[in-house]
């Protein structure tokens, strides 16, 4: 029987001769296989991309403010609260129904 967890995966992927001539230089330069440079980009970018993904930059000014509405919140106003008391009524009733 075949161990299926050792077996790698591949990806593939269709470029131009003159993207295909730049990887593999580039690949060259940084002493690597084309299939090692790719995997090392791709990691590397997906990476990137996660962290953007869940990270919130924010200025020193804009934190300040977040942290000093989070301290003293502003009085809800009489339309947010219908809403959020209409929300509610909506979201019982529905968990009514569904038992």
């Amino acid at each position: 029987m075949m161990n299926m967890q050792n077996k790698d995966t591949r990806l593939v992927a269709r470029v131009d001769e003159e993207t295909q001539q730049l990887i593999a230089h580039a690949a060259e330069l940084t002493g690597r296989s084309i299939s090692q440079f790719l995997i090392y980009a791709a990691k590397k970018e997906a990476m990137e991309a996660e962290r953007q993904a869940v990270q919130i930059r924010v200025s020193r000014k804009s934190a300040d403010k977040m942290l000093e509405l989070l301290d003293n919140p502003e009085p809800i106003n009489p339309e947010l609260r219908a809403a959020a008391l209409k929300h509610r009524k909506l979201a019982r009733d529905f968990k009514n129904r569904r038992n």
